[in-house]
C-alpha cells in the first residue's frame, strides 16, 4: 500500500499534464479556426503603408528657405508631440532587439497573431491565472491606425475585429513596415509620441544613436508610459536581464523626474510669421521667402550688437531685410532668440513703438510731391514757439541743441534736424503728410489733428514692419512718388555732405557704396532705429526693450545703426560673388563732378522773406562745388568777392541773378531767383 501511495501521484499528475496540453491544443486550434473564418469572411480593408506614412502628420515641422534649405524646427500642432518619421533602418539594434524581445518575441514567427499567446490567454480567462496578453505589435499598429490607445479596454467584439485586422496587415505588410509604423505611431510618455520625439526629448539624440541601456528605458515605456522612474527601471533591468540596476534605475530618475526637453535644431527664426511664408506648404515643412545666408548672418549680427549694448541697459532688437524690387522678405528677425532676447514669444518687427525721426522723410516727400520745397530750398533752423493748443506752446529743439540759421531741405533731412522738419509740416500740412503714410501702407493713424506739428519728430506708433516697407516704396517706381521726388529723398539720404552737421562726413552710416538711410529715436530714449535702402535691398532695425524702459546713453549711430551696416556690407558682398553689382537705376548719386559750379540756390528759386525774423538776420547761403582759384561771385553787377563753397548774402526783395566767373571773367555759371 505504500509503495503504490507513492507511486500513483506522479502517474495523477501526469494525466492532468496531459488534459492541460490538451486543453491548450484545443483551444489553440480553435483559437486559429476562429481568427482564419473571420479573416475569409471579413470585408474590413486595411491601408497600405504608403499610404500611412504619406498621412503621418508630424507637430514640429521645418521651416525651409526659399531654396528648399533646413532652418530650423517649429511646433504647429499642440495634439501631441510627434517629430520626423523615423525610418525601421534608422533604429539603433540595441532598440530592434529589446522591441521584439519584450513586446513580441515570436513576431517574426507569427502570421499577425500569436495563437500559442492567445490560446494561454484564453486558458487564463478561463482557470482564473493571472496571464499576461496576448496582443502582438501586429495587433497593436492596427489599434494605432484606428486612432486607439494601446492601454483601453476593448470588448470581444473590438477584440475580434483587431485580431482579424492584425493578420491581414501581416498578409499586406512587411514585418520592417510594421515595426516602422509602431515606433512611430506609439505614445511613449505625456504627449511623446513616436521613437524620434522620445529619443531626442530624453537623451538629445536621435533613435539611431540609442545604447542599449536608453533602448531598454524607451521599451518599458510602452507597458506602462506613466510608470514611477523605479518601475520603469526594475522593467528595463528585466528586459536586459541586469543583476546590479543601480545605473539604469539611475539614468531612469534623472530623465523621468524632469520634463522631457527637445533642442531646437537651430535658432535662426524667432518667430514664424505669416510675412515670409509662401505657397506649397506639407505636412513636414513650411516653405518661406527667407536667404537661410542672409537671416543667419542678420541673427548673429543683432546678438551681437546686443551683447555690446548689454550695459547700456539694451536687451531687445529686431532686423528685417526685404527686397527692394520685390518686397519679398529675405531676413525676418522678430527677436534676438533663446538665451538673448527678454521674450522669444514677442514679434519685435509687427509690434508698435514710437518712430521718432524715421518719419521726416515722409514730410519732405510730400512736400516734394506738391511743389511746396525742393531739395536746395532753405529751411529757418532757429528757435521756434508754436502754439500747439490754448494755452499750450511747441518748443522743438534739435538732437544736439545747435541752431544754425538758414540750411537747405537736403542738410535738414539729412543731419536730421527737428526745428526745420517742423516748419516743414507747417507749410505742408499735417493731413497731406497722414495721407502719404496711410497711402504707404501704415495702419491705426489717428485723425489728422490728433499729432499736431510733433508728427514730423515721429510721435507716431509704427511697426518696423510698416518702416522697412514704407522706405522700400521710396526705392521703386509705384504709384506713391514721382521719379523726381524719390531720386532727391535717395540722393539726400544717401549723401555723407548733408549729414555733415549731426554726423559729420565720415561716420558708421558712410558706405562704400551708393545707400539711402535714416536713423530715429524716439522720446526717452526708448526706441531706437536704422533704416535704408539700396536698389538690391531695404533694411530695417530696431533696438530697444520690449518691456518699454528707456535706453542708456544709446545714440542715432550707436544702437541699431552698426546692426544696419553690417548688414548692408554683407548684403553687398553677397550679391558680389556671382557679379559685380552695378547701380543704373536713376535715382543713384552721380559720382561728385570736378568742375565748378552754383550748388545753392537752385535755378528759377523762389526764396520767401520771413516777416518774424529780422531783415539783418535774414541771409542766403550761396554755395560752390568745387571752388576754383581766381573764381568770383556776382550778384546782378556786383562783386560778392572770392568764390568759396559758402557765402552768405543779406536777402532783397527782387529779382535776382548770380553769376560764378573764372580768373579771367567768363562765364561759368549762372542762376537767376526771386525774393519776397
Amino acid at each position: 500500500m505504500h509503495q503504490r501511495h507513492l507511486e500513483n501521484p506522479p502517474m495523477r499528475i501526469g494525466r492532468w499534464a496531459i488534459k492541460i496540453q490538451g486543453s491548450y491544443l484545443v483551444l489553440l486550434g480553435l483559437a486559429i479556426l476562429f481568427v482564419m473564418t473571420h479573416v475569409i469572411l471579413s470585408k474590413a480593408q486595411v491601408a497600405s503603408f504608403e499610404a500611412v506614412r504619406a498621412s503621418y502628420k508630424p507637430s514640429d515641422v521645418w521651416i525651409t528657405d526659399r531654396s528648399g534649405r533646413r532652418m530650423e524646427m517649429v511646433r504647429t500642432s499642440k495634439v501631441g508631440r510627434k517629430l520626423e518619421w523615423t525610418e525601421w533602418s534608422d533604429v539603433s539594434a540595441s532598440f530592434k532587439t529589446l522591441l521584439v524581445k519584450v513586446e513580441d518575441r515570436r513576431f517574426y514567427s507569427h502570421v499577425g497573431v500569436d495563437f500559442f499567446a492567445l490560446a494561454r490567454a484564453v486558458f487564463g480567462k478561463l482557470t482564473g491565472s493571472s496571464n499576461r496578453g496576448a496582443s502582438t505589435i501586429s495587433m497593436q499598429v492596427t489599434g494605432l491606425l484606428k486612432g486607439g490607445s494601446l492601454h483601453g479596454r476593448r470588448d470581444v467584439f473590438e477584440k475580434v475585429d483587431q485580431i482579424v485586422s492584425a493578420v491581414k496587415l501581416d498578409a499586406e505588410w512587411t514585418k520592417d513596415q510594421i515595426l516602422e509604423a509602431y515606433v512611430n505611431l506609439v505614445s511613449f510618455r505625456g504627449e511623446l509620441v513616436g521613437l524620434r520625439a522620445a529619443s531626442r526629448g530624453y537623451f538629445d539624440k536621435n533613435p539611431s544613436g540609442l545604447n542599449e541601456t536608453e533602448a531598454a528605458i524607451l521599451v518599458a515605456l510602452l507597458r506602462s508610459p506613466n510608470a514611477a522612474p523605479d518601475t520603469v527601471a526594475k522593467r528595463a533591468c528585466a528586459a536586459l536581464e541586469y543583476t546590479d540596476c543601480s545605473a539604469v534605475a539611475s539614468l531612469a530618475r534623472r530623465i523621468l523626474v524632469e520634463p522631457y526637453r527637445l533642442s531646437r535644431s537651430r535658432a535662426l527664426v524667432p518667430v514664424l510669421a505669416k510675412q515670409f511664408t509662401e505657397p506649397g506648404q506639407n505636412h513636414r515643412e513650411i516653405h518661406t521667402s527667407l536667404d537661410v545666408s542672409i537671416q543667419d548672418f542678420a541673427i548673429n549680427a543683432l546678438r551681437e550688437q546686443l551683447r555690446s549694448l548689454h550695459q547700456q541697459n539694451v536687451h531687445d532688437g529686431a532686423a528685417l531685410v526685404l527686397e527692394t524690387k520685390t518686397g519679398r522678405v529675405a531676413a525676418y528677425v522678430a527677436n534676438a532668440g533663446q538665451g538673448y532676447s527678454s521674450a522669444i514669444q514677442v514679434d519685435g518687427i509687427q509690434m508698435r513703438r514710437q518712430a521718432g525721426s524715421t518719419l521726416k522723410p515722409f514730410v519732405y516727400a510730400t512736400a516734394f510731391e506738391r511743389r511746396l520745397l525742393e531739395p536746395e530750398a532753405l529751411l529757418d533752423d532757429s528757435p521756434a514757439d508754436i502754439t500747439v493748443a490754448t494755452g499750450k506752446i511747441y518748443h522743438p529743439r534739435n538732437y544736439d541743441n545747435i541752431f544754425r540759421g538758414f540750411v537747405s531741405v537736403s542738410e535738414a533731412l539729412g543731419s536730421s534736424m527737428n526745428v526745420p522738419a517742423v516748419r516743414a509740416i507747417q507749410l505742408v500740412g499735417e493731413g497731406p503728410v497722414l495721407d502719404t503714410m496711410r497711402e504707404l501702407g501704415f495702419k491705426n493713424l489717428k485723425h489728422d489733428e490728433y499729432y499736431g506739428p510733433s508728427l514730423a519728430l515721429g510721435s507716431v506708433d509704427v511697426s518696423l514692419w510698416e518702416l522697412t516697407e514704407a522706405y522700400r516704396q521710396m526705392g521703386v517706381e509705384g504709384p506713391v512718388f514721382s521719379a523726381g521726388t524719390r531720386e532727391s529723398i535717395f540722393n539726400i539720404l544717401a549723401s555723407s555732405e548733408y549729414r555733415r552737421f549731426t554726423f559729420g562726413m565720415d561716420s558708421i552710416l558712410s558706405l562704400p557704396f551708393a545707400a539711402a538711410v535714416k536713423t530715429g529715436t524716439s522720446k526717452d530714449m526708448r526706441d531706437n532705429w536704422c533704416i535704408g535702402w539700396t536698389p538690391k535691398y531695404t533694411v530695417g532695425v530696431w533696438v530697444g526693450n520690449f518691456n518699454g524702459d528707456p535706453m542708456w546713453n544709446v545714440s542715432g549711430v550707436s544702437g541699431a545703426a552698426p546692426i544696419w551696416r553690417s548688414l548692408m556690407t554683407e548684403l553687398h558682398k553677397l550679391d558680389h560673388k556671382s557679379q559685380k553689382l552695378k547701380y543704373h537705376e536713376p535715382n543713384v548719386p552721380l559720382p561728385k563732378r570736378t568742375i565748378s559750379r552754383i550748388r545753392y540756390p537752385a535755378n528759377e528759386m523762389l526764396v520767401a522773406i520771413d516777416p518774424d525774423i529780422p531783415m539783418n538776420l535774414q541771409k542766403l547761403p550761396i554755395e560752390i562745388e568745387n571752388p576754383q582759384d581766381g573764381h568770383q561771385i556776382y550778384l546782378d553787377d556786383g562783386s560778392l568777392g572770392e568764390a568759396k563753397t559758402t557765402t552768405l548774402w543779406q536777402l532783397a526783395s527782387g529779382k535776382h541773378s548770380i553769376t560764378l566767373k573764372d580768373k579771367d571773367g567768363r562765364q561759368v555759371d549762372s542762376i537767376a531767383i526771386e525774393v519776397r
